[in-house]
C-alpha cells in the first residue's frame, strides 16, 4: 500500500506541475490539453512504478515495465478523456448540459475514464498468474470512484487570486487523500482476489 501512495501521491504533482506550467505560459484550449495528456502520463508511470513495486516478491509480482508502460498509457488516455469538456468549451464548443443525451455520453465517458487504468493493467496482472485477475478492473474502478472525487475538494476554494504556492500545496495534499484511498482500496480488494 505504501508505494502505491508514494508513487501516485508524487505521481500526481505532474499532472498539478502542468497545470502551473499552462497557467503560467497561458496555454488554453487543445495546446493546455495536449500539454496534460503528456504529464498525464507521467502520473500513470509513477503510479505504476509504485505499484509494481509494492506487488514484488508477491503472488501477484509483475513485469515492472509493463505494468509502468501500460500504466503511462491509460492515464494519458484518462486524462485526454477527463479534459475534454472543458477543452471544448475553451475552443468554444458549447456542450448542451440540458440535452439528456449529453449526460448519457458523459456517464458512458466517465466509465470509461474509472476503467482505463485497471484494463490496462489486467493482461499485465493475469501474466503473473493472478487467477481471476479480471476482477482488478471493477476493483480499480470502485477504486478510482473513490479517490477522485479529493482532486476536486480544492476547487471552489482556489480562484485566480489565490497565490500559487497555496493553490499546489490544496492540490498536492488532495492527491494523496486520493492516493491512499485508492491505495487502501485496490490493496484491499488484491489481497481478497488473492485468498480467493
Amino acid at each position: 500500500m505504501t508505494g502505491t501512495t508514494l508513487g501516485e501521491s508524487v505521481g500526481f504533482l505532474v499532472p498539478v506541475t502542468g497545470f502551473a506550467f499552462a497557467d503560467a505560459a497561458g496555454l488554453r484550449g487543445w495546446a493546455a490539453w495536449l500539454l496534460l495528456v503528456a504529464f498525464g502520463a507521467g502520473e500513470g508511470a509513477l503510479l505504476g512504478l509504485g505499484q509494481s513495486l509494492a506487488l514484488r516478491r508477491g503472488p501477484a509480482e509483475v513485469s515492472v515495465g509493463r505494468w509502468v508502460a501500460a500504466t503511462a498509457a491509460a492515464a494519458s488516455a484518462a486524462w485526454a478523456l477527463g479534459m475534454l469538456p472543458s477543452t471544448l468549451d475553451d475552443a468554444g464548443v458549447g456542450i448542451d448540459w440540458a440535452r439528456p443525451a449529453t449526460w448519457v455520453v458523459i456517464g458512458f465517458a466517465g466509465l470509461v475514464l474509472l476503467a482505463s487504468i485497471p484494463l490496462a493493467q489486467w493482461p499485465v496482472l493475469a501474466a503473473s498468474g493472478v487467477p481471476r485477475a479480471w476482477r482488478w478492473v471493477p476493483l480499480g474502478m470502485v477504486a478510482w470512484l473513490v479517490g477522485l472525487p479529493f482532486t476536486f475538494a480544492p476547487s471552489p476554494i482556489v480562484d485566480v487570486g489565490t497565490p500559487a504556492p497555496v493553490v499546489f500545496a490544496l492540490f498536492a495534499a488532495s492527491g494523496v487523500l486520493m492516493a491512499v484511498t485508492m491505495a487502501f482500496v485496490t490493496g484491499l480488494g488484491l489481497r481478497r482476489m488473492l485468498r480467493g
